[in-house]
C-alpha cells in the first residue's frame, strides 16, 4: 500500500527548495552584479511551471488520501478516520487552491506574495504530514516495545546460565565441560547482538555504507572529484526517482541557480579544507608531502576537521563525508549490542582460558562476562522505559486533542439548547423542531467520537475511572440526543449538558496534569526511574483516578438533587417520582452510582495494575 506520510513529506520539501528559489528572486539585493533584467522574468517563468506541478501532483494526493479513506472504512475504521482528517484539513485550508494561487503570483511576477504564500503552504503541509505520521507511531512504538521485552528476556536467560556455568567452574567442575558450554553461551551472545543490531542499526545496510566510506576513503583518497562521486548517492538520494518528478528538477538546479556562497570554493585557494587533493601536493612543516590524508608531523591526517601537528583543528574545517558518516554509525550504535559483544569477548577468553586450565582467570572473565550483560540489561531497560514514556506521551496528547474536539462540539450544542429554551414552548413551531433535531444529529456525532476516545482507553488498558467516565458521558450524550430528537429542551436537557461539558473539562484538565508530571519525571535523574522500568506506567496515576471518582460522585449527587427539584411534590418525604422522563433517569442515575461503587472497589483491589 502506498505511504502516504512518506508522499506528503515529499510535498513539505518541495516548496522549501521553491522557497529557496523565489525569495532569492525576491531579494533586490541578492545577485544583483550577476543576473540581468532579462533573466528575471525567464526564472520566474521556470519556478511557476515547477509550482504547477506540485499543485497538480498534490491534487492528486488529495484524491488519493480520500479514496484510500474509502478503502479502508469497512476493514480499518480507525485509519480510515485518520485519513478523512487528513483529506478534511487540506480541503479546509485550501491548500492545492492556494499552491495554484501562487502559481498566478509568479506568472505576474509578484515573488514577495508568493514567498509568503509558500510559506503557509509549508505549514498545513507539516500539519498533515504529522496528522499521518501518528498512526505510524503507534504502530512504531507497539513493535519496538515487544522486541526491546524480546532483548530483555533473552538476556536474562544468557545472564542465568552465565551464573550457572560460573558457579560450576568456582565449584572445581570439569574445565573441558565448561569451555564447551562457554563457548555455546558465547554463540548466543553473539547471535543476540546480531540480531540487535540487524533491527535496530539497520544491519547489513549500516555495513554496506561502512564499506562504501572505506572505499572513497582509501581509493579516491586525494582525488575530490572521486570523492563527490563516490558520495553522489548519498547526497541526493533522489536521483533514483522518477525523472519528471519536479522534486527532481528542483534538487538539480538548486545548486546551479541558488546562493553563490553556497558553491564549493576554488581548488586552487590554498585555504579550502574541503580539497584534501590539491593540499596533498603542498609539502608539510617536516618537508614531507601530504598524501590525501596521510599524517602529518603531529602523526594525525590533514583532512578538514581533524588534528594537524600538536593535535589542533584546521581553522574553518569540517569532517570529509566519509568521516562524517563514520561518525554518524557510531552514534546510531544500540548502547546494548555494545555490552553484548564485549560480553561475548569475555566469554571467548574465559573459554581459552579453561581450555589452558587457567581456572582463576577463566573465574575473572566470566564474572567481567556477567557484569557485561547486566550492564546489557540495564541498557535495553532504559530504551524500553523510553519507548513506553515516549507512547504515554503521544497517548495523553491525543487524548487531549480529542477531548477538546468534544469540548468544542459540546459548548455549541449546548448553546443552541439554551437559545431554543428560552422560547416559549406555545411559540415553538416547525423550525424549532428543525433546529432541535439538527442539534440532536451534532450530539450523536459527538457521542460517536466519545466512543472512539472509549475503544483508546479500553486498549491502553491501565486506567479504570477514565473509561467508565466515558461510559457514563456516551449515556448522558445519547440520553440529551434523543431528547433533542424530541424536542425535549427543557431544565433537564441543559442540565445533563452542563454535566457533559463539566465531564469532558475533567478529563482534560487529568490528561494537562499526567503529561505535566511526565514531563518532570522526564526530567529527573535516570537512576531514579528503576521502578517505572520494572512495570508498565498507567495513563494517569491512582490519584487522579481517584479525583475522578470523587467528581464523578459529586455529580451523581448534584443530578439527584436537581431531580428532587422537577418532583410534583418536593415537600414529599419519599420522594415518589411519577413523570416518565424523570423516572428513566433516576433509573439510569442509579445504575451510575453501582458502576461508580464497582470501579472504585477495582481500583481498591489493584485491578488496573
Amino acid at each position: 500500500m502506498v505511504r502516504l506520510p512518506m508522499l506528503v513529506l515529499a510535498f513539505v520539501f518541495m516548496p522549501m527548495t521553491l522557497f529557496a528559489q523565489v525569495a532569492t528572486e525576491a531579494d533586490p539585493a541578492t545577485d544583483a552584479t550577476e543576473s540581468t533584467a532579462d533573466d528575471s522574468p525567464s526564472g520566474t517563468t521556470d519556478l511557476a511551471l515547477k509550482q504547477s506541478k506540485i499543485a497538480e501532483k498534490y491534487k492528486r494526493i488529495e484524491e488519493l488520501i480520500l479514496r484510500m479513506a474509502e478503502f479502508e472504512s469497512a476493514n480499518n475504521p480507525k485509519r480510515a478516520a485518520l485519513l478523512r482528517d487528513a483529506y478534511k484539513q487540506s480541503r479546509d485550508n485550501l491548500t492545492t487552491t492556494q499552491m495554484q494561487s501562487i502559481v498566478r503570483l509568479l506568472n505576474q511576477d509578484q515573488l514577495k506574495r508568493a514567498v509568503d504564500e509558500q510559506a503557509d503552504v509549508q505549514v498545513q503541509l507539516a500539519k498533515i504530514l504529522e496528522l499521518l505520521i501518528t498512526e505510524d507511531d503507534g504502530d512504531r512504538l507497539k513493535t519496538e516495545k515487544a522486541r526491546y521485552r524480546e532483548y530483555i528476556r533473552d538476556v536474562e536467560r544468557l545472564l542465568r546460565q552465565q551464573r550457572a556455568i560460573q558457579g560450576q567452574n568456582e565449584g572445581g567442575a570439569d574445565p573441558e565441560r565448561i569451555a564447551k558450554e562457554q563457548d555455546r553461551i558465547s554463540d548466543e551472545t553473539r547471535d543476540l547482538a546480531e540480531k540487535i543490531k540487524a533491527n535496530e542499526e539497520g544491519g547489513q545496510a549500516n555495513s554496506e555504507s561502512g564499506e562504501n566510506s572505506e572505499n572513497n576513503g582509501g581509493e579516491n583518497s586525494g582525488n575530490p572529484s572521486d570523492n563527490n562521486d563516490g558520495n553522489s548517492d548519498e547526497e541526493n538520494p533522489s536521483d533514483e526517482s522518477d525523472p519528471n518528478d519536479p522534486g527532481d528538477d528542483l534538487g538539480e538546479e538548486s545548486g546551479e541557480d541558488g546562493n553563490p556562497d553556497e558553491n564549493p570554493k576554488d581548488p586552487k585557494e590554498p585555504g579550502d579544507s574541503g580539497e584534501p587533493g590539491d593540499m596533498s601536493a603542498k609539502p608539510s612543516e617536516g618537508g614531507k608531502p601530504m598524501e590525501g590524508g596521510k599524517p602529518m608531523e603531529g602523526g594525525e591526517p590533514m583532512e578538514g576537521g581533524q588534528p594537524m601537528e600538536g593535535g589542533q583543528p584546521m581553522q574553518g574545517g569540517s569532517p570529509e563525508p566519509g568521516q562524517q558518516s563514520q561518525n554518524d554509525q557510531q552514534q546510531d550504535q544500540n548502547p546494548a549490542r555494545k555490552k553484548l559483544e564485549e560480553a561475548q569477548q569475555q566469554m571467548k577468553q574465559a573459554q581459552l582460558e579453561l581450555e589452558q586450565a587457567r581456572r582463576e582467570q577463566s573465574i575473572e572473565a566470566q564474572e567481567a562476562a556477567k557484569q557485561k550483560l547486566v550492564e546489557a540489561k540495564a541498557q535495553l531497560e532504559e530504551i524500553l522505559r523510553q519507548l513506553r514514556e515516549e507512547e504515554l506521551e503521544r497517548m495523553l496528547a491525543l487524548l487531549e486533542g480529542r477531548f477538546r474536539k468534544m469540548l468544542e462540539m459540546e459548548l455549541k450544542v449546548y448553546e443552541g439548547t439554551l437559545q431554543l429554551a428560552k422560547i416559549p414552548e406555545d411559540d415553538r413551531g416547525r423550525e424549532v423542531q428543525i433546529e432541535s433535531n439538527k442539534l440532536g444529529f451534532q450530539q450523536r456525532k459527538i457521542s460517536l467520537e466519545a466512543d472512539k476516545v472509549l475503544t483508546l482507553l479500553l486498549e491502553e488498558g491501565s486506567s479504570i475511572a477514565f473509561p467508565e467516565t466515558v461510559k457514563i458521558m456516551i449515556e448522558d450524550m445519547d440520553q440529551v440526543s434523543d431528547r433533542l430528537s424530541q424536542t425535549k429542551v427543557d431544565r433537564l436537557t441543559v442540565s445533563i449538558e452542563e454535566d457533559i461539558i463539566q465531564s469532558i473539562e475533567e478529563m482534560i484538565e487529568a490528561l494537562q496534569a499526567a503529561q505535566q508530571e511526565l514531563m518532570d519525571q522526564q526530567q529527573q535523574q535516570q537512576q531514579q526511574q528503576q521502578q517505572q522500568q520494572q512495570q508498565e506506567k498507567p495513563l494517569v496515576d491512582q490519584l487522579s483516578e481517584l479525583r475522578m471518582i470523587r467528581s464523578l460522585q459529586l455529580r451523581i449527587n448534584k443530578r439527584t438533587q436537581r431531580y428532587s427539584r422537577l418532583l410534583d411534590d418536593i415537600d414529599d418525604p419519599t420522594g415518589q417520582a411519577k413523570d416518565t422522563d424523570l423516572v428513566e433517569a433516576l433509573q439510569k442515575l442509579g445504575q451510575t452510582q453501582r458502576d461508580l461503587q464497582r470501579i472504585t472497589r477495582d481500583i481498591v483491589l489493584g485491578k488496573n495494575q
